[in-house]
């Protein structure tokens, strides 16, 4: 992968985390003015979550009102009473539907090891899939940054805490969520937007991956990037 596309990429990957994690926040009018960036952004990084993301635009030209949308996600996400799609990693990775779990403790730590804490105005666990989401946008922000710097070590960094958090939390619990929300939302929105979210994150996985792959066997790939850096 040329420098050039490495940067392409990265955006595209940068601005979808950003929109999907904006689909998990209570349903505001952003939201749906935000869903033709995303198909825009995603199909271009995984062509099957790009589908999914397309359907959820047919779903709000006229057949899903914002009343609709603000029922399922408290259904299926809020309660007060039983959570049909717990959005919380440790309720997956603990079990026994456990918050704030030790789980919980390492995604705060790795927040905080990268210089983030839980915005003040965000009311919920750091481990709920908005927060993850956005999580993964800071660090691919990151890559960029260092790649505008012409830092390849910070770059293979970046891309590497993103595996890991993949590896060991995002990608390790978003399968059984997704099942939930799929078996238990009452409109395709909310559906695809979880089918989307799976997508995205298992090709990401094998992205991260690849990159990693094709960097540690190219040794000219240091001074593609430093050079590059110099036009930024």
């Amino acid at each position: 992968m040329n420098t050039q596309k490495f940067f392409d990429l990265e955006y595209l990957r940068l601005e979808a985390y950003r929109l999907l994690a904006d689909g998990y926040h209570r349903p505001e009018q952003s939201l749906l003015e935000g869903l033709a960036k995303l198909e825009t952004c995603i199909e271009q990084v995984c062509s099957e979550a790009g589908k999914y993301i397309n359907h959820m635009q047919a779903d709000m030209a006229g057949k899903v009102g914002p009343e609709d949308l603000e029922v399922d996600y408290a259904r299926l996400f809020v309660g007060p009473f039983n959570l049909l799609a717990p959005p919380y990693g440790s309720v997956y990775l603990e079990g026994e539907r456990q918050l704030m779990g030790v789980s919980t403790a390492d995604v705060q730590k790795r927040y905080q090891a990268a210089g983030l804490d839980v915005a003040t105005g965000f009311k919920d666990a750091p481990d709920h899939i908005a927060a993850e989401l956005e999580f993964m946008h800071f660090l691919i922000f990151k890559a960029m940054d260092a790649a505008n710097q012409g830092d390849v070590d910070g770059i293979v960094a970046c891309l590497l805490n993103q595996k890991s958090f993949l590896e060991e939390h995002l990608g390790a619990w978003v399968h059984d969520f997704a099942g939930n929300v799929i078996n238990n939302a009452q409109t395709s929105f909310y559906r695809n937007l979880a089918r989307g979210t799976e997508a995205l994150i298992k090709d990401d996985y094998h992205i991260i991956s690849s990159v990693l792959t094709s960097w540690s066997s190219n040794p000219e790939k240091s001074a593609e990037i430093e050079s590059f850096s110099g036009q930024c």
